[in-house]
């Protein structure tokens, strides 16, 4: 035991000689068991010191009181414990406005019903026909909306007609490009609710281009002849071939020339089927675009029949189409019309007609 606590003390006189050369760090007075302070950071260490903790050290019963030391950033003490250096923890975001910064005001709602629209200017130009706007509840109560006239081409229509405080609703325009006038459009359509304020007017402008034009109708060949017809029998003529003239020179004695033979005309039957079927071509200058071309034919037997044209080549603003007209199973006259319809779903139409003679004999 005695030995244990010569060891002991004299350890503890070691610790105490290194303390005072260290400047006297962590001074308490030199009592056993106080904490070393932590040695000055070095250059460099920005971090700081290691963390320092105290290593209690326990005599065995009957050995005096507990010593305590305190471990050392540098190992050479020989006793006590380092404790592994933590990282700073990061700063954490901040959640609102920088300190001293203003604050942003908040308007207040308008008391009662309220109403606004995104936009009051609306412009189809050539070619759109629908268009999207957006009604909002301004207020602090519920906002009803009234639609004013417009012509019976344009129409004007809310996603509903009540709208709440902060709701967002569509008002959705629509143009009917082929029941309005041609030439440029515009119209202005009252938007208001019932009570209260807010609202406005809705300038709706488009282009609108006229119908399409049928510059021509033609059909080839104009004479058909009903389905079922025999071939007909046709006679060609072979052409007629005439031996030259020939003369003897002119001598003192009258002039004598040879007769002028001639082949005689023969004829050959030639068979070819009666022609049927007629092929009709039309013409259409528009400036939207042609979206469908077709005719539709009254046979001589009161029959019906409807075509689908098709499209030859386009050209600018003109494209031709055509298509078959045919058979009729009787002699008589067709009629038919074809109409024209452009992107717009604007139409004209131009009436033509066939012949169906009777079968030949």
């Amino acid at each position: 035991m005695v030995a244990v606590l010569v060891v002991i003390v004299a350890g503890l006189v070691v610790v105490r000689g290194r303390m005072a050369g260290d400047h006297r760090a962590g001074s308490s007075g030199g009592r056993p068991g106080a904490p070393v302070a932590a040695p000055a950071p070095t250059p460099g260490d920005e971090d700081g010191p290691a963390d320092v903790t105290a290593a209690p050290v326990t005599a065995r019963p009957g050995a005096g009181p507990a010593l305590s030391t305190a471990s050392a950033a540098s190992p050479s003490t020989g006793i006590g414990s380092v404790s592994p250096r933590v990282a700073p923890t990061a700063a954490r975001p901040r959640t609102g406005p920088p300190p001293g910064s203003p604050a942003v005001p908040v308007a207040a709602r308008p008391a009662g019903p309220a109403l606004s629209l995104s936009s009051t200017r609306v412009d189809l130009g050539d070619v759109d026909s629908v268009w999207r706007l957006d009604l909002r509840g301004e207020g602090t109560a519920p906002v009803d909306v009234v639609i004013g006239a417009s012509p019976s081409w344009l129409t004007v229509v809310p996603g509903r007609s009540r709208i709440d405080p902060g709701a967002v609703v569509p008002l959705v325009i629509t143009l009917d490009r082929a029941a309005a006038p041609s030439g440029p459009i515009d119209v202005t359509v009252p938007v208001r609710p019932r009570k209260g304020d807010g609202g406005g007017d809705v300038r709706v402008t488009a282009r609108v281009d006229g119908s399409p034009q049928v510059v021509s109708m033609v059909a080839a060949p104009t004479t058909l002849y009903p389905s079922g017809c025999a071939p007909a029998a046709r006679v060609t003529a072979s052409p007629v071939t005439a031996s030259p003239v020939t003369a003897s020179p002119v001598t003192a004695s009258p002039v004598t020339a040879s007769p002028v033979t001639a082949s005689p005309v023969t004829a050959s039957p030639v068979t070819a089927s009666p022609v049927t079927v007629s092929t009709v071509t039309v013409s259409v200058v528009d400036a939207t675009g042609i979206f469908a071309a077709e005719l539709v034919v009254n046979l001589p037997d009161g029959g019906r029949a409807s075509v689908s044209l098709v499209l030859d080549r386009a050209t600018g603003n003109r494209s031709t189409w055509s298509g078959p007209v045919g058979p009729a199973r009787v002699a008589g006259a067709i009629t038919y019309t074809a109409t024209v319809t452009d992107l717009d779903g604007r139409r004209s139409r131009a009436p033509g007609s066939l012949t169906v003679l009777p079968c030949p004999s």
